[in-house]
């Protein structure tokens, strides 16, 4: 039972060019097939995960924008609240209240007040 398996270099050329055949013809079915092959349709994967995380977000942001329009927090409400508190500031530096006083009694920072005081003090000059 001495049986030797020799491939010659012949031999193995064959098989190389049978295997590379095979693949060729494997590689014109999938294209003549319509499927999607390679990166492109690993990419497109990813875009269309992508796309669907974005429109995710977009609808929550949504949600979030009609509940704050519910609620009547408007630019023109936070406009007119600052303005007021402004204008009391105002009024109260013209009446002689000191810097702590009025970024107290209006809810302003102190340098808000300190320097609507002294344009106030100015303006007396």
């Amino acid at each position: 039972m001495d049986a030797s398996f020799v491939v010659t270099w012949k031999e193995l050329l064959i098989a190389g060019i049978i295997v590379l055949a095979v693949y060729i013809a494997e590689l014109l079915l999938l294209m003549s097939s319509g499927k999607p092959i390679g990166f492109g349709f690993w990419r497109r994967r990813a875009e269309n995960r992508e796309l669907a995380e974005l429109k995710n977000r977009l609808a929550a942001l949504e949600i979030r924008l009609a509940r704050l329009e519910e609620s009547g927090d408007s630019a023109d409400t936070l406009g007119e609240i600052a303005s007021n508190s402004y204008g009391k500031a105002f009024s109260l530096a013209k009446q002689g209240m000191d810097v702590a006083q009025v970024a107290a009694t209006c809810g302003i920072s102190r340098s808000e007040a300190e320097l609507i005081v002294a344009m106030q003090r100015n303006h007396l000059h």
